[in-house]
Parts: structure tokens; sequence; C-alpha cells
């Protein structure tokens, strides 16, 4: 069931993952950002409808980086809407099963193998850092993916994994799936010079009412 994050944003938790399923309400149609683990496409499209809007009003599909977990039903949701989906250029690659999906040496097991279901997805959009998506920013914050991004309107900061809600504290991305922790750091570094009264994490519940100065104080520690 989508729940109510602000006025504009509505979340569909993936309870598999933990993880999140965004979607932006405009005045004539909806982006949805991340779509989850493959088979969430039926469980969007019923939020789609439930917000008021057809499948064919589903402005955007955006990606906030390529790992399975948040693109994994964006081709059955491309297919059902007519909707472009949008990925940084860095991620462009992984998602098109050009590149091999990277990972640590501490990645579980199980997570790694998940990805004989991958199916690569060409994009319709490659980002580059500083583009507008229907009033959304493109901030580039390489590390826990080459190609991992945030998107931000002064309001709400939509973090993918770069910023997460675990143990009831911001955290930075998990270091057992970010595959260079030294570039994450500078990227949460960069996001946390932003202000944004309401994060919106890759994983976990987001965050209402002066989200920016929490973040500071929970990764103190981390930076």
């Amino acid at each position: 069931m989508v729940l109510k994050v602000t006025d504009v944003v509505y979340r569909e938790p993936v309870p598999e993952t933990y993880g999140n399923i965004y979607f932006v309400v405009r005045d004539d149609g909806v982006i949805v950002i991340d779509t989850g683990i493959p088979g969430k496409e039926g469980v969007i499209l019923d939020d789609v409808r439930s917000l008021g809007f057809s499948p064919s009003q589903v402005k955007a599909i955006i990606l906030t980086h390529y790992h399975m977990d948040h693109s994994g039903s964006a081709e059955a949701l491309r297919s059902a809407t007519g909707a472009k989906i949008y990925v940084h250029r860095d991620d462009a690659p992984y998602l098109q099963g050009l590149v091999k999906p990277e990972f640590p040496k501490e990645a579980p097991r199980e997570a790694v193998e998940a990805y004989r279901w991958f199916r690569p997805l060409r994009p319709d959009v490659t980002l580059s850092d500083g583009d507008e998506v229907l009033g959304l920013k493109v901030i580039h914050a390489p590390g826990h993916t080459p190609g991992s991004i945030a998107l931000y309107d002064r309001r709400h900061l939509f973090a993918g994994d770069n910023l997460n809600l675990r143990e009831g504290r911001v955290q930075g991305p998990p270091p057992q799936f970010t595959t260079d922790m030294g570039r994450a750091r500078e990227s949460v570094r960069r996001l946390l010079s932003l202000d944004f009264d309401v994060l919106l994490p890759g994983h976990g519940e987001p965050v209402v009412g002066g989200a920016s100065a929490r973040a500071r104080q929970d990764l103190k520690g981390f930076l």
C-alpha cells in the first residue's frame, strides 16, 4: 500500500529489502523513483492508479543506481506505461549488461548469486551531474556504484543508497555493497552540504522535518 510522505511524495516499501519505491506527484502525472526488485511492477501500477493516474501518466522512471533491488522492475514498468527510463551515464553499461556488476569481496554470497536473475535493459536517457528531470536536480554521488545519484528539489532529497536509515540512524551506504567507500564518503559529504527538510533514503523510513541537520548529526562518525 502506497504511503504518503509529504503533499507531493509517496512511497511503496519493499519489505524483502527494506527498500523504497518513491512517487512524485505532478499536476499531469507521476514520477517513479526506483522500482524495487523484479516482480514489483503490478504493485507500482496499483499505486499509480490509487494516486489518481493511469499507467500512461507515468512521466519518468528514474533509477538512483543499477543494483537489482532498485532497477529490477524497470523494464516491466516501462512496457506497461511507455515511460522513459533514466539512469546516470556511468551506471548505464552495468544496466545494459555490457559490464558485470561490481561487489566488494565482503558482499553476501546470496546477494551476488541473485544476479543470475538480472536481465539487462537499455535506458532511454543517460544523466549527468547537474541535469534536471521534471523539476528534480541530478546530483552525481559515486561510490556505492559509479553512477549513483541523488535527486534534489531544495525540499526533498531522494538519496538512493548514499543515505539510508538503519537502526534508527541516518547512515551512509552499506560497505558490503559499495564498490568505493572513499568516493562514497566524498559523495555523502556533498549531499550533507545541502539543506533539505525531507530525506527519502534508499532503505529505511523517510525523515520528515529537519532532515539535513539530523543527517549531519548522525553521520559525524562516518565522515
